[in-house]
């Protein structure tokens, strides 16, 4: 078998021989894990995790290759500097606030949208052939039956690929809002879209749907269940954070009750290692969105009962 580029990358950089390289990137889309978790507002959540070896070789595309591939500044997730909280901060002096969401992000970014993307935007120095590009999109992505290959919750390489495949969508949607004084953030498939002009919103999931149909990939669609138009005179969330009618950033009333309690049953010791890890990220969320919410817990419960959960090692 002829080495490609990208084998020849492989061997120089991680000592990984032709022959190796050739039957990883045959059996990478079915070496997965996949098993389900619950989801935080209910019904659960497919997680499929590839094998040690091929995760290991994703790590290494993700920062030796796709790190190169153009991501559009709206785009508010896995990339350094991002976070809920700054997600939040775009939106919070604007009245009116629109939320959509993609179904199915990462199982519609199929092997044939990565193929495309990689081509048509790695640089050219790389010079990595087509069956080169061909093989990573194949090491990144899972079967998901018929022969399809699609990207998967649960791999490393998901975020950054996902990340930056939305380019063409997120600049035509920007210029656009730009046109219109509308503010906008995609943080991973969820959508936000905020201004000060009243009626604007509803323009928006008509040129959402505009943009979809005139970007070639990938093809996606609207969850409608999750649309959400609120103003100041509602209720204002944006990626799980509230939104006073100040612009301040607030946990909210349910998530403070919910962290409260799972404290004090931390404290008499009767949380599961998995509800200890999700206090610890709830901990953490909390901790960057509202930090005078975790001085009160510290206050109520005592610093060395809070600083005990946020030191905890789970295996």
């Amino acid at each position: 078998m002829d080495e490609t580029v990208f084998q020849s990358l492989l061997q120089k950089e991680l000592a990984i021989s032709t022959s190796e390289s050739g039957r990883l990137i045959a059996r990478a889309p079915y070496a997965y894990k996949t098993y389900s978790i619950k989801k935080a507002n209910g019904g659960r959540r497919t997680i499929s995790q590839p094998a040690k070896e091929t995760k290991f070789v994703m790590r290494w595309l993700v920062d030796r290759i796709f790190s190169k591939l153009p991501i559009h500044e709206c785009a508010s997730a896995y990339q350094k500097g991002s976070s809920i909280k700054r997600n939040a901060i775009t939106h919070s002096n604007n009245g009116y606030i629109a939320k959509f969401d993609f179904k199915d992000f990462f199982p519609s970014i199929k092997r044939e949208d990565i193929e495309t993307h990689l081509y048509q935007y790695l640089p050219k120095d790389l010079e990595l052939d087509r069956k080169s590009i061909s093989q990573i999109a194949r090491l990144c992505t899972i079967s998901t039956g018929g022969g399809r290959l699609a990207l998967s919750v649960g791999s490393p390489a998901s975020p950054a690929l996902s990340n930056s495949i939305m380019f063409d969508f997120d600049t035509i949607i920007a210029n656009w809002c730009f046109s219109n004084s509308i503010f906008y953030t995609r943080y991973a498939d969820d959508l936000t879209f905020s201004t000060n002009r009243k009626g604007l919103s509803f323009l928006i999931l008509e040129q959402i749907h505009n943009t979809l149909s005139e970007v070639n990939y990938p093809q996606l669609s609207i969850n409608d269940r999750k649309t959400v138009y609120s103003s100041k005179k509602g209720h204002r969330r944006v990626t799980g954070v509230v939104i006073n009618n100040n612009g301040k950033l607030s946990l909210g009333r349910e998530r403070k009750r919910k962290i409260s309690s799972m404290v004090h049953k931390s404290c008499l010791g009767v949380l599961s290692d998995d509800e200890t890890r999700h206090l610890q990220g709830l901990l953490g969320f909390a901790k960057d969105v509202e930090p005078l919410f975790i001085i009160r817990l510290k206050n109520k419960y005592g610093k060395r009962a809070i600083q005990e959960i946020f030191n905890s090692q789970i295996i």
